[in-house]
């Protein structure tokens, strides 16, 4: 499976989903969060409510949420 392919799976798998990225602060999660908004898919950050990156989980568009919070809204939770 190329990287096409997994793209093309992920996006399949969580269409009409809810996903939670757990965690901002390292760039994977930035990129995969926007590829999972860029294609419709309803996306939430969770993070401490005393995170450093909130305002800028925020200013880029997203819900942010507590961990916990995200993590129970979301059918799937992603932490990085």
């Amino acid at each position: 499976m190329d990287d096409k392919d997994l793209k093309e799976l992920i996006i399949r798998c969580y269409r009409g989903k809810t996903v939670a990225i757990l965690g901002y602060r390292d760039a994977a999660a930035r990129h995969r969060a926007a590829f999972l908004r860029d294609h419709g898919i309803h996306v939430l950050i969770g993070l401490p409510l005393d995170d450093d990156y909130w305002t800028d989980a925020e200013a880029d568009g997203f819900t942010v949420l507590s961990v916990w919070e995200a993590a129970e809204h979301a059918q799937i939770a992603q932490s990085y």
